[in-house]
């Protein structure tokens, strides 16, 4: 009998040691460092350009895997959406957003420089049908299948956006929830066949729910992205009128979610209100980074240049005509925490003035001025790019299909 339960014993301890090998959990999927590369970026001198060697990939890519380009060069960057946001805890950035036809995807994915990998923490859920002319009834069981209303917002199953468009620079990182937020001017619903989808959630077609777009309050959603759990959870429904090219950054120093769009609001959220400041200023289709030192948040659009003062909630046009800026989807904007300057990556086109060709640019808001820094290395070329700042290794990250760079603004004061 004691040998009979010896092995019993044995067996159940063998078959639970096959399921933890097999476990697609986070901590069994984490890539290892690379330390030659990380020896290399650490090395990086000041104002230097690296390329990086080809990235590697990880992560269940749900509906993607079928298209092995992903396996091979990571999310694609898809059109208007260049903002890559930072996870301090995780010490990665984290990436999402839906293109027109070339990426109708609700995935999200971040990037560990440290091992050079890109992480599909959200493998992607199918994507609705177009409806063509005596398919409604199938496209109305898709939906049926494929989404659910639920604390009145529509989502997949799983908790996502059913089918987002752009993000804009409508993207940030709460730190202090741990959660990635992104504001959907158009709900998750871009090219849904609303009508078969109200006929699936027992809706009516008129039912403001349902309508986006920044027509009206409540008309755009804020959905929430947690990487430890790799989950879309809550969704924040009561949002302002929205415009579509809308600016979001999270204030870590007051714990407050800033957004721009027409109007400059401030989330309290303890009562669900966006409260809007006094003054317009950056109404949108640029890009913003925030200084927590200073608690500025630096607007660039087109060749305006715009400064928000979170102390006194006042907007001030810092110039009119700056030396260089960018409109989405024309390049990336971040803060560079070591020198104390926006690192501005553009290849905005204006005509007689700027040549649309990828350049780089600084400004320090401390003296209001640009500067192109000419910097040395093998500097990017391409003007389809995604980006954000890595202040663990001190460098802003661009990226653009399977190519990345890392530049070196300057090494902190010892």
């Amino acid at each position: 009998m004691k040998r009979t339960h010896h092995f019993v014993g044995l067996l159940l301890g063998l078959l639970a040691g096959a399921l933890n090998a097999a476990d697609p959990s986070p901590a069994a999927s984490e890539p290892p460092p690379d330390a030659a590369l990380l020896a290399q970026i650490e090395a990086l001198p000041d104002n230097t350009w690296l390329k990086l060697p080809p990235c590697h990939t990880a992560g269940d890519m749900g509906v993607l895997n079928k298209d092995p380009d992903y396996k091979r060069i990571g999310p694609r960057v898809r059109d208007y959406c260049n903002k890559m946001v930072w996870a301090p805890e995780r010490k990665r950035a984290l990436y999402c957003g839906g293109g027109h036809n070339t990426h109708p995807f609700n995935d999200v994915w971040e990037f560990d420089l440290a091992s050079n990998t890109w992480i599909c923490l959200y493998g992607a859920d199918p994507v609705p049908p177009r409806t063509k002319a005596g398919e409604e009834a199938a496209a109305e069981a898709w939906y049926k299948a494929n989404a659910v209303l639920k604390d009145g917002v529509v989502r997949t199953p799983r908790g996502a956006p059913l089918r987002p468009c752009h993000t804009w620079w409508s993207l940030c990182y709460d730190s202090d929830l741990k959660r990635m937020l992104f504001l959907e001017s158009h709900k998750g619903l871009f090219c849904v066949d609303k009508t078969q989808l109200a006929k699936a959630l027992d809706l009516d077609p008129k039912d403001p729910l349902l309508r986006t777009y920044g027509s009206g309050a409540g008309e755009a959603w804020l959905f929430a992205f947690y990487p430890e759990t790799r989950e879309w959870k809550e969704v924040i429904a009561n949002v302002p009128k929205a415009r579509e090219s809308s600016l979001l950054e999270y204030l870590p120093d007051s714990k407050t979610i800033w957004w721009a769009s027409g109007k400059t609001y401030l989330y309290d959220a303890p009562k669900n209100e966006w409260n809007p400041v006094p003054l317009n200023g950056a109404t949108g289709g640029g890009a913003t980074a925030y200084d927590p030192e200073t608690r500025k948040v630096v607007a660039s659009v087109g060749l305006e240049t715009w400064v928000f003062d979170c102390a006194s909630g006042v907007w001030t046009k810092a110039q009119a005509e700056a030396l260089d800026g960018v409109i989405v989807p024309h390049g990336a904007f971040c803060f560079d925490s070591a020198a104390k300057k926006f690192v501005l990556y553009t290849h905005l086109l204006v005509k007689d003035k700027l040549p649309g060709a990828p350049r780089l640019r600084l400004y320090d808001a401390r003296t209001n001025q640009w500067t192109d820094p000419a910097p040395q290395g093998p500097a990017p070329a391409i003007g389809n790019i995604a980006g954000y700042y890595d202040p663990a290794r001190n460098v802003t990250v661009i990226y653009s299909n399977k190519e990345t760079w890392v530049y070196r603004c300057k090494k902190p004061t010892p």
